[in-house]
């Protein structure tokens, strides 16, 4: 999976996310034809620093970053009780979900960009914009059903990979967690053998 840098230049400092609990998902309610460009115009025009969500995925799949992960967000409605903003991640999927419904491509990318954003984050629940204010944002032709199906299907597929991690811990081979897909350099495979051998 990759993730497009969009080096947005921000109006001002953006403060740090205090907490991270949950990614919220929107629709950008307005045509395929939408880039992050696009949005961007409107947040600045709201008023904001600069675009809200902190990816956008285009009709072609393609994920754009938007906000620092680790920054708060201007995507959610944000009070005492809902504090989605300041402790979700926000996902955009252009196209309008109250008419239409997202591409292949933009579900097969929001599900590698779920379980990228898990790899760092394990446990964090997906949420609509609904589920924190009141609106229709993903819209009613989401497909939540399939969504949360893939989601399953692709965390009992790497099961086996988190459970070789959890053995390697349990062993003394590793220290700590670490993402199973994420290439080892040279010192780190010495590192395990090493520990492996108890020199």
């Amino acid at each position: 999976m990759k993730i497009n840098e969009t080096n947005i230049q921000f109006k001002s400092t953006l403060s740090n996310r205090k907490a991270t609990r949950r990614i919220v998902l929107h629709h950008s309610a307005s045509g395929f034809h939408t880039t992050w460009q696009n949005i961007q115009d409107w947040h600045l025009k709201n008023g904001w620093a600069g675009i809200g969500y902190h990816y956008v995925i285009h009709a072609d799949g393609i994920i754009y970053r938007g906000r620092p992960e680790d920054k708060a967000g201007a995507h959610a409605y944000q009070d005492a009780k809902h504090e989605a903003n300041s402790d979700g991640i926000g996902i955009c999927i252009v196209g309008n979900f109250e008419t239409g419904v997202p591409t292949e491509a933009q579900l097969a990318s929001t599900v590698d960009l779920v379980r990228d954003i898990r790899t760092r984050h394990p446990g964090i629940s997906v949420i609509g914009h609904r589920d924190v204010m009141a609106t229709a944002c993903p819209g009613r032709n989401f497909p939540w059903v399939e969504l949360k199906k893939r989601l399953e299907e692709r965390i009992m597929a790497e099961q086996w990979k988190l459970d070789i991690i959890q053995r390697a811990r349990k062993l003394g081979l590793i220290t700590e967690d670490h993402n199973p897909d994420e290439p080892a350099t040279k010192w780190f495979v010495l590192a395990v053998l090493l520990n492996y051998l108890g020199k």
